[in-house]
C-alpha cells in the first residue's frame, strides 16, 4: 500500500554495501531522503546514484541526509556500484522487506516504456562507463524485473512529507522538486 504525505514513515535498520549499521531512527531531527533503486545492473538507477552522489554535498549543507536501497544482492551490487563511490549508505534489500514496507511497486509495461523513453540516460549510463549493458541487463538482473523506483523525502519528525513513486524505471523525483522541498521544510 502506497505511503501518504503526513505519515509516521516505516522505521527499518539494516547494513549497507560497506557493512556500516543503519537505523532510521537514528536520523530523527534532520531531513531524510529515502531512495529505492531497482537493481544494481540498472544504468537508469546508476546514473540517478551518480547524480545523487555528486550533490550530496550540496544536499548536506541543505541539511538533507539521504538512505538508498537496491534490489540485489551484495556481491552483484558491489560489482557494479564500487564503480563510483557513494557517500551516503546503500543498502541491499533482496529479499524487498523494506521495499514492501514502503509500497514500492512492480510493473512490466511501464519498466519496458523506459527503455523507449528514456533511452538517453541509457547512452550517459554507457558513456559514465556505469550500470550493465543490454546482455548484463537480462542476464545480471538479480531483482524484479518489473520493479519501479521510488523516493520518499522524511522531516525531522520521520513523517512522510513527499512520497514519489515511480511511474517508469526511470522516473525518480525530479532534483528540481527535491531542492524546492528542502527550501519549503529544510534550514536552507
Amino acid at each position: 500500500m502506497r505511503l501518504r504525505e503526513g505519515q509516521p514513515a516505516p522505521l527499518f535498520e539494516g547494513y549497507d554495501l560497506y557493512e556500516r549499521y543503519v537505523n532510521l531512527s537514528h536520523y530523527a531531527g534532520r531531513m531524510v531522503l529515502v531512495s529505492f533503486y531497482r537493481a544494481a545492473v540498472c544504468p537508469l538507477c546508476n546514473v540517478r546514484l551518480w547524480h545523487m552522489a555528486n550533490r550530496y554535498a550540496t544536499y548536506q549543507q541543505m541539511g538533507l541526509e539521504i538512505i538508498g536501497f537496491v534490489e540485489s544482492h551484495a556481491d552483484v551490487a558491489h560489482h557494479y556500484l564500487d564503480r563510483m563511490p557513494l557517500p551516503f549508505p546503500l543498502i541491499p534489500d533482496r529479499y524487498r522487506a523494506i521495499y514492501s514496507l514502503y509500497g514500492l511497486e512492480r510493473s512490466l509495461p511501464r519498466i519496458l516504456f523506459a527503455r523507449v523513453k528514456r533511452w538517453r540516460v541509457y547512452r550517459e549510463a554507457a558513456r559514465l562507463g556505469i550500470g550493465g549493458n543490454d546482455w548484463e541487463n537480462l542476464t545480471r538482473y538479480d531483482g524484479q524485473f518489473s520493479r519501479m523506483p521510488g523516493d520518499f523525502l522524511l522531516g525531522p519528525d520521520l513523517a512522510v512529507r513527499r512520497a514519489h513513486y515511480g511511474s517508469d524505471a526511470g522516473d525518480f523525483m525530479l532534483f528540481s522538486e527535491l531542492e524546492s522541498l528542502l527550501q519549503r521544510y529544510g534550514r536552507y
